[in-house]
């Protein structure tokens, strides 16, 4: 497949998800640190279908000497070196602990959408989550 047609089929497939998402979350219900410590992501399953989830980084995941800085309108993890103070800063914040949220499948060709896992938005902390953006 075309990365053009990977990249439109990944375009619709995301819609169908985030349809399926608002309709159990509508948008303005959402807790105040849903848009600052979730990301999505996806990946194609099988020809046409496709597995979403919101995800985030659980705050344990800092070890010493680890923070979060504010920086171009988001947030970079920051790496201090106890003996010397020196910073370092981590291009990639990925974190292998990552707080699954909400996992659906969508199935582009049927407009199916089904919920394979979801945790209550409502109950969740936010404090205990890792900032990802402003």
């Amino acid at each position: 497949m075309k990365k053009d047609n990977l990249t439109s089929e990944f375009d619709k497939a995301f819609q169908l998800f985030f349809e399926g998402f608002l309709r159990i979350y509508p948008k303005e219900t959402w807790p105040s640190w849903f848009r600052t410590s979730t990301n999505y992501g996806g990946c194609k399953k099988s020809e046409g279908v496709w597995e979403f989830c919101f995800t985030g980084i659980p705050s344990s995941v800092l070890g010493a000497g680890d923070s979060w800085e504010e920086r171009n309108g988001g947030y970079i993890l920051v790496k201090t070196d106890p003996d010397t103070g020196a910073k370092r800063y981590v291009i990639s914040n990925a974190s292998n602990e990552v707080f699954v949220i909400f996992k659906a499948v969508v199935d582009i060709n049927s407009e199916n959408f089904s919920v394979v896992f979801s945790t209550d938005i409502y109950e969740i902390d936010g404090r205990d989550l890792l900032p990802l953006r402003k």
